[in-house]
């Protein structure tokens, strides 16, 4: 069996979208979380940067990952949000202990 996978999103409005952003993705969390195999979704906004948000997900195993990816409000977020964004980093982790 594997060990979950972890996804640490830092996302970065562009200059005046981050109000904006904030809502897409206030909008994202609920229906995520209740994925079958989402373990933890949490929105966090950084303390001196205003415009960055990081997302520190835990999904079951690979398979859950891809298919939260090819979700409607997931999908949707980028269709709405997505030319508001200057920059999305993605760090994927297993989790050891």
């Amino acid at each position: 069996m594997s060990s979950p996978l972890t996804l640490i999103a830092t996302i970065t409005a562009r200059p005046g979208h981050a109000e904006a952003v904030e809502a897409g993705l206030r909008q994202l969390v609920p229906p995520s979380q209740a994925e079958a195999g989402c373990l933890q979704y949490n929105l966090h906004r950084h303390e001196e940067q205003a415009n960055r948000f990081i997302m520190v997900e835990q999904w079951l195993d690979a398979a859950a990952l891809s298919a939260h990816q090819q979700t409607a409000h997931f999908l949707h977020f980028g269709e709405t949000c997505g030319s508001l964004l200057e920059q999305v980093d993605h760090q994927l982790m297993h989790r050891i202990l």
